[in-house]
């Protein structure tokens, strides 16, 4: 994966898009970077990355999101100064985490102006279980609605096709299939495919589309998913 500064993370709702910033900045971290993290997502008050702030600034990552950065739960379209920082020429590993869909994507279009005649990475995670974006048009028709949303365009494919803690090696290839297909239809590169870490001796054989980025659950606790479903 090139690093390029910055690098915006987009996708459908529940696609994995803020597991995957919080997983990269670590490893751009372990690569001797010093990560800053724009949340800027004002969509989705579950699963934010800024709820990770004291974790992954113990891991050397900085998260910056609201005027209010101490109250990680408020929802405002007034967005902190320090965001922008991550889409300044200096900042060495800018990494923006957006909101799902293209209701999420607006806020990146105040944003646009700074990128013009700039290289930035906008990498777009898929994830084949999701029935909104089960087959290619699907994901075509995501991909047209966010970049016009944020005014600017997907540059990569991440295949992140999950079941959450329930994810099998056959899961990963229905979604290889799949990226593979947009890949061919846009001629944007595959990034990469996450594969979560306990997965690892299932699926180092595999031929995947992009390389395999292993990844720990960092954004669900497991105690989430023994309760889901049995209340009511």
């Amino acid at each position: 994966m090139e690093n390029v500064s910055p690098t915006i993370i987009v996708g459908h709702y529940g696609s994995g898009k803020t597991e995957f910033t919080a997983n990269y900045a670590v490893y751009l971290q372990k690569q001797g970077l010093e990560p800053l993290v724009a949340d800027l997502d004002i969509v989705n008050p579950y699963f934010r990355i800024r709820e990770q702030k004291n974790r992954l600034g113990s891991e050397g990552v900085r998260v910056v999101s609201s005027n209010y950065e101490e109250d990680y739960y408020l929802d405002t379209p007034a967005l902190a100064a320090s965001l922008r920082a991550c889409f300044e020429p200096w900042e060495k590993a800018g990494l923006v985490d957006v909101g799902g869909d293209p209701a999420g994507a607006v806020v990146l279009a105040q944003y646009a102006g700074l990128l013009r005649n700039r290289p930035y990475n906008m990498w777009m995670v898929v994830n084949a279980n999701r029935p909104q974006t089960a087959r290619a048009e699907n994901v075509l028709g995501y991909m047209d609605a966010i970049e016009r949303a944020g005014r600017l365009k997907v540059t990569g494919l991440i295949n992140n096709t999950h079941l959450l803690r329930d994810t099998a090696p056959e899961d990963i290839l229905r979604g290889d299939v799949l990226v593979r297909e947009v890949r061919d239809r846009t001629g944007l590169p595959v990034v990469c495919t996450m594969v979560e870490e306990r997965l690892r001796p299932q699926t180092e054989g595999l031929e995947l589309a992009g390389e395999p980025f292993y990844i720990s659950l960092a954004m669900r606790p497991a105690w989430l998913d023994s309760t889901e479903g049995k209340e009511g």
